[in-house]
């Protein structure tokens, strides 16, 4: 009765053994208090068994079926086997390459100017006796706005006149006594060139008189009174600013590879925020010849007419100049571009990997950009979450607002992680 178990204990040892083909040793250990039988169990396949009462055998193979699974189990992985780690894909955002129209538009900002300005000056010293316009108001050419003290220069033009009507009479006299040869001919000639330089004089003087009187060069705008009624003014000294708001320009310094698309007569928009972002209309009137050194751009004049007065100089505005259309141009996302335009590249999407392909970029509309070489129509291309990818990792495409969350908590991960 007590050989009856440890036979089925061997049987059931062997077959184990030949079922799992262990190279390990395990060694399984039954408390001999609890069942009373301590099992060992090695390559060998030597059992040995210790017998205690024999009313306990028959739950010795049970016990040591449930040990053996257990122990089986353990062993699965082959020793010094490692797990490799899985590397995650990123999340990202992707968008298709199209075809559709360009416009490639060149915006700026400028301040506007008047064509025509100027700084009206006192030729001539004096007091102001009298100021005939105020800033803002609106002047005809040749019209008087202000006058100088010019008593003394009045003074002097008298007496030129004076003694240039004298000079005539002598001349008239040497006239009549040459045609009776009774004086030498260069003496009537000293006489004929003493008049004309005393009828010059009297010229001069009448011009000083003239200047006296400050008046307007052009139609326009007082923009500004440098002086006040009483003040003694020095030659030279600042009275008017003036200028014709009817005709405004603005300077754009615009880049050398744009300029060369801008010609003479395009047509412009521009608005005003001061106006309330009102909209209007202008034509390029010239672009320079040359390249600026030092900036690499070109000046480029914009001609305003401006006949209904809306516009001021000095009003900031915001240009728009349409200088190119391209009915089918390959089309991409400015964010799906890494680099600047000489070295630009992005990463397409090709069965889950993310590639990194150099591109050559043309003009840009709006928030996309020409692509000339490197992409074509209906390639996917990643805009979100390519500031850290590497040529040929695993990405994940997400949907607009999951790739942004996800792309933000990656970057806030890394943060904290190098912290």
């Amino acid at each position: 009765m007590t050989q009856q178990p440890n036979e089925h204990l061997d049987q059931y040892l062997r077959q184990t053994h030949i079922r799992k083909q262990t190279q390990t040793l395990c060694t399984l250990t039954i408390d001999t208090i609890s069942l009373g039988v301590i099992v060992t169990y090695n390559t060998n396949h030597e059992v040995t068994t210790m017998s205690r009462p024999t009313f306990l055998l028959p739950l010795a193979p049970i016990a040591l079926a449930l040990t053996l699974i257990a122990c089986s189990s353990g062993s699965a992985t082959p020793a010094g086997a490692e797990t490799k780690p899985q590397v995650a894909a990123q999340p990202v955002e992707v968008a298709r390459v199209e075809r559709g129209e360009l416009i490639a538009r060149y915006a700026a900002t400028a301040a506007l100017q008047a064509e025509r300005e100027a700084q009206l000056v006192s030729e001539m010293p004096g007091t102001v006796l009298k100021l005939l316009v105020e800033e803002g108001e609106a002047v005809r050419k040749g019209q008087v706005l202000a006058r100088v003290d010019a008593d003394r220069s009045r003074l002097q033009l008298r007496e030129a006149e004076a003694d240039l009507q004298r000079r005539k009479n002598d001349v008239d006299r040497g006239e009549k006594l040459l045609a009776r040869q009774l004086i030498a001919a260069n003496a009537h000639d000293q006489t004929a060139s003493d008049y004309a330089v005393r009828r010059a004089e009297v010229d001069l003087a009448r011009v000083s008189v003239g200047k006296s009187e400050i008046r307007a060069p052009f139609d326009g705008v007082i923009t500004r009174r440098w002086v006040k009624q009483g003040q003694l003014l020095m030659a030279n000294a600042p009275v008017f600013d003036i200028a014709d708001f009817s005709d405004l320009r603005a300077d754009l310094r615009v880049p050398e590879r744009d300029a060369v698309s801008l010609a003479a007569g395009q047509p412009v928009s521009f608005t005003v925020d001061a106006l309330g972002g009102r909209a209007f209309t202008a034509k390029v009137e010239r672009v320079a010849p040359v390249v600026d050194r030092t900036s690499g751009t070109i000046n480029v004049t914009v001609r305003v007419a401006n006949r209904d007065r809306m516009l001021r100089p000095g009003l900031f505005t915001r240009m728009d100049i349409a200088f190119l259309h391209v009915d089918d141009a390959v089309l991409v996302p400015k964010t799906a571009v890494l680099g600047n335009r000489n070295a630009a590249i992005a990463y397409v999407i090709v069965d889950g990997k993310a590639h990194r392909v150099p591109i050559r970029l043309g003009h840009e509309s709006g928030a996309r950009v020409q692509v000339l070489e490197g992409l074509d129509a209906g390639t996917e291309v990643v805009v979100t979450g390519h500031s850290a990818l590497n040529d040929g990792a695993l990405v994940e495409v997400l949907p607009t607002v999951t790739a942004a969350i996800a792309q933000s908590r990656a970057v806030a991960a890394s943060g904290s992680k190098r912290s």
